[in-house]
């Protein structure tokens, strides 16, 4: 709702409270003065913990093929969503949508490179624009 609110983009992160990769790129890509604005400014971020373990309520459990196992957490949730729609399992992972959560850019997990990352985020923000 915020995103369309202020109309930008959604950056999903897919993340975990105990990946290191993620706090990584947390403390060193995102904090990258070329990064940071473009996280501010550009876009939304929406981080999905894989690894939460807040319980759902009974009614939502499930068995996931994805997962191969129930989903009883919030972490089950989010983790089978990135593997049916993603094919992976391994946080980071992030990805750009547009308002309506279609994929405006492809998947990428954990990189340092901070112009590969920042090609990322500049091409799912073009494509946001131009829709």
């Amino acid at each position: 709702e915020y995103a369309k609110e202020v109309n930008k983009p959604i950056m999903l992160d897919f993340t975990g409270h105990a990946c290191a990769n993620c706090r990584k790129t947390e403390s060193t890509v995102w904090t990258n003065d070329e990064i940071r604005p473009i996280l501010q400014e550009d876009v939304v971020i929406v981080s999905l913990y894989c690894d939460d373990r807040e319980k759902l309520p009974e009614l939502e459990w499930k068995y996931s093929d994805a997962i191969k196992g129930k989903i009883k957490t919030v972490g089950n949730k989010w983790s089978d969503y990135q593997v049916r729609k993603y094919g992976k399992n391994a946080q980071p992972l992030y990805v750009i949508q547009d308002l309506e959560g279609n994929d405006l850019t492809e998947a990428i997990g954990y990189t340092p490179d901070i112009d590969e990352y920042k090609s990322f985020l500049l091409k799912g923000i073009e494509k946001f624009k131009k829709k």
